[in-house]
């Protein structure tokens, strides 16, 4: 087998079992890493130098990480492990790093053609043309909007209505339809109140209560972190009933809901808390049914964030090429083209009709780490620039919303049964 092949997530997940670390948590987190750059590397990259270098820089990380989980198993074979298609990768990480040096140098030649060059390879939607977009092609029409919505640091409520509630709204089916409709023909708007203080998005940490009543429901507890609140008709809330954590639909106008703005760094993307204090609900689908949905809408609220994501580096691009002027940031310039194809590669295969378990959280992984770096990269070089330091701070809100990589590492591994 070829080290390449070897660098799986059946294989790694073995061999750290095997050797006493799969519950390692840095190994984990490094696991998570090098699966993402693996996966990016092998996408549909249109720039050949681009995607050679991509597969270096993976297997130059595969090979330190195999070494990490072999330890003292890489010194010395004492039997009991099946260590063979790693032994050769893992005792001369240093032939990976000169493929991947090589291939980086080849990139340096040609990153700013590649960077300066995005614009015209790329047609972002009119705001007017989102929500269409959207709910006429689905996960891929609201990506493509979603790109647009980072471009151009756009304000409208595309996430809460469309990436939270609609979306969330479809994947509950025939229950969820008709107010999925109304959003489609934009007669409400709505969006979806799911984390709470802790901002975890596991269902075993929801605490708001659902109290059956002789005509409804209702419900009592707060929830954080709620985008596009104000101005919405209908707040999707997750509760918990006897019957576990469930969907609820609770006008946004009722007497007893109070929603308040937080203080937050992304003055483009405001968050709220909403409190329910006896609030009469309606519940949507089958009782018990919530966390199984909120692990649905997660993956594909991903997806829409990496799409968003890919926008913001884009847009963080043509800040970083008016002001990176000279040969001094040529390395800068490489990475931003690595981390731009790679973000764009695991974006369109989370998209793709055949998408592998875990590609939604691998978009979201690669995507923020890019974002991050790209857009930290141009506001260091761009200096006062309010309009790079907006888009820093929209990076931070993309990235972290659903965890950041304290949840999303563990997300990753606990879809790939690791």
């Amino acid at each position: 087998m070829e080290f390449e092949d070897a660098l799986s997530p059946d294989a790694l997940s073995a061999l750290m079992r095997a050797t006493w670390t799969w519950d390692d948590r840095a190994l984990r987190r490094d696991l998570s890493t090098l699966l993402v750059e693996i996966t990016a590397a092998r996408g549909d990259v249109e720039d050949e130098a681009i995607a050679r270098a991509l597969r270096a820089c993976g297997l130059a990380t595969g090979a330190r990480f195999v070494a990490s989980v072999l330890g003292p198993h890489l010194v010395a074979d004492v039997g009991g492990l099946s260590r063979g298609e790693f032994v050769s990768a893992a005792s001369d990480p240093a032939v990976f790093d000169r493929r991947a040096r090589s291939a980086r140098a080849d990139v340096k030649a040609r990153a700013s053609r590649y960077l300066s060059t995005i614009s015209d390879r790329v047609d972002y939607p009119d705001e007017s043309s989102w929500l269409q977009m959207a709910t006429a092609d689905g996960a891929r029409g609201l990506s493509e909007a979603m790109r647009g919505y980072g471009y151009t640091l756009g304000t409208t409520p595309l996430l809460g209505n469309v990436a939270l509630a609609w979306q969330t709204l479809r994947a509950l089916g025939a229950d969820g339809s008709g107010y999925a409709d109304r959003i489609e023909r934009g007669e409400i708007r709505a969006t979806l109140a799911a984390a709470e203080q802790s901002g975890s998005w596991d269902p075993a940490l929801v605490r708001t209560r659902a109290q059956p009543e002789h005509d409804g429901w209702t419900l009592t507890g707060a929830k954080h972190f709620v985008p596009d609140a104000t101005g919405a008709d209908v707040v999707l809330t997750i509760a918990r009933s006897v019957a576990g954590p469930s969907l609820f639909a609770v006008a946004a106008n009722a007497p007893d809901v109070t929603i308040t703005e937080l203080a937050g760094i992304d003055t483009t993307r405001q968050l709220f808390k909403i409190e329910f204090n006896d609030t009469p609900a309606e519940l949507l689908g089958h009782e018990g049914r919530g966390g199984a949905l909120m692990r649905q809408s997660i993956d594909l609220l991903m997806t829409a964030l990496a799409g968003e994501q890919v926008g913001l580096i884009e847009r963080s691009v043509e800040v970083l090429l008016r002001n990176a002027q000279d040969e001094s940031f040529d390395e800068a310039l490489t990475q931003t083209a690595l981390d731009h194809a790679a973000a764009v590669s695991l974006w369109t295969q989370a998209l793709g009709p055949d998408a592998d378990v875990g590609s939604a959280a691998m978009a979201h992984i690669g995507c923020s780490t890019a974002s991050l770096r790209v857009a930290s990269l141009s506001a260091e070089v761009a200096g006062d620039s309010e309009e790079a330091g907006t888009i820093m701070r929209r990076a931070l809100s993309a990235s972290l919303l659903l965890g950041g990589p304290a949840a999303f590492h563990e997300r990753l591994l606990d879809h790939l049964g690791i």
